[in-house]
């Protein structure tokens, strides 16, 4: 009898579910579709690696760019709102890195490096938005336009990126636009086969100069997998520090032009640069003191460089070739006619690696840089060999409000 009872208990609230079942669907989507309702979405991503290298005979464990990052962003009347973050994650804490893309330090004649030997250091944050065919619109610290062309060849695992004052003065690039742009505004946009991007710089209120950068690029795709660029870049300084002796050769704003073309298919990618700019770029000279035996000052030059990069796709494997030839312009003196650069000095070294991809978001990698290169104080520079890991994750998460 009992069993009966439940029995009859448990259809009759079988078909009252099924009754109201579509009445809770239709519930439930309701809920979930709010005309009001606001869309969010959070990417977050991060890159972690780190290698040996071998150099002067010596091994050490480095660090090599890893990052972390995340952008949230949400759409309204067809405009995406966003703002992100990208921080440097030093896992190692080595003191020497040969990633020039490490360099978290913006500033230029004077730079600041607090940020280097710390855990976590600021790579990117900007907010800005999407107007769909009318372009883009980014305010803070972001990939410059001057990198959309001179970044075609910075695609090395470990080196890279030396011949086109990008990172000069080892920094980012932060202070003069031309890396990681520091306090800037630009816009870009797409025109059928062209690209093009305008950027300015709000860096500092004491130079009496309502821009303290401009910038612009252009690029064509020529073919699906040819294209061609050209970027300009000009940093402005305070009046008072050009030809005031403080920074020997500094005679003028640093400006920087870059031209670049790439081909890419599914199984080649072949990158050329060719960069040229003045008083765009500062290290430390040598002259000899009759008191203090040597003195070291800070030296401005202009300089000439050319990139190369080359990667072939071959199963789970790539393997990588290019250089960097960066040849500054020694002939520059001193009030009393002393020149405080060597003058053979120059970045010259090719570039040879190897990937290996186990899986899609991990790799094996070994990279050599053989160099031919010598500091503005006369230092041969090291070859140097590295093998590595790199860790990759990418996941994007959406939810309405």
């Amino acid at each position: 009898m009992k069993d009966s009872i439940l029995r009859f208990i448990s259809s009759r609230c079988f078909l009252a579910f099924l009754v109201y079942l579509p009445g809770i669907r239709s519930y439930s989507q309701t809920l979930e579709k709010k005309p009001d309702s606001i869309p969010v979405q959070l990417h977050v991503y991060g890159s972690f690696r780190g290698h040996f290298a071998l150099y002067n005979k010596e091994l050490e464990i480095q660090e090599n760019a890893s990052r972390i990052g995340f952008e949230i962003s949400t759409t309204h009347h067809k405009i995406r709102y966003f703002t992100g973050v990208e921080l440097q994650v030093n896992m190692f804490r080595s003191e020497v890195s040969f990633n020039l893309n490490a360099n978290t330090t913006g500033g230029y004649l004077v730079a600041d490096r607090v940020q280097n030997r710390q855990v976590f250091s600021g790579r990117l944050g900007y907010i800005g938005m999407d107007l769909g065919k009318w372009g883009y619109l980014v305010l803070g610290k972001q990939k410059s336009i001057y990198y959309d062309v001179s970044g075609f060849t910075d695609r090395f695992n470990v080196f890279g990126g030396g011949a086109t004052a990008t990172y000069n003065a080892g920094t980012d690039g932060g202070f003069t636009g031309t890396g990681r742009a520091d306090q800037a505004l630009t816009y870009r946009n797409t025109s059928g086969r062209f690209s093009y991007g305008l950027q300015t710089q709000f860096v500092n209120t004491t130079n009496r100069r309502f821009f303290d950068g401009i910038g612009f690029n252009i690029r064509a795709a020529l073919t699906p997998h040819f294209n061609l660029g050209i970027a300009y870049n000009k940093a402005f300084l305070n009046k008072s520090l050009i030809g005031s002796g403080e920074f020997i050769g500094l005679k003028n704003n640093p400006e920087y032009l870059a031209i670049g073309t790439s081909y890419i298919t599914n199984q080649l990618e072949l990158a050329a640069v060719i960069a040229k700019h003045s008083n765009g770029d500062l290290t430390t000279g040598k002259l000899p003191d009759p008191v203090a035996g040597n003195t070291y000052p800070a030296v401005v030059f202009n300089a000439t460089g050319y990139e190369l990069f080359i990667r072939y796709r071959w199963k789970n494997w790539r393997f990588t070739g290019g250089g960097n030839y960066y040849k500054p312009d020694t002939e520059v003196q001193t009030a009393t006619g002393e020149n405080p650069l060597y003058k053979n000095f120059k970045r010259s070294y090719l570039i040879l690696g190897a990937e290996y991809h186990p899986l899609p978001y991990g790799r094996f990698y070994i990279e050599s840089r053989i160099t031919d290169s010598e500091t503005a104080q006369g230092i041969k520079e090291p070859t140097v060999n590295t093998i590595g890991i790199r860790l990759d994750f990418d996941r994007i998460f959406e939810r309405s409000f």
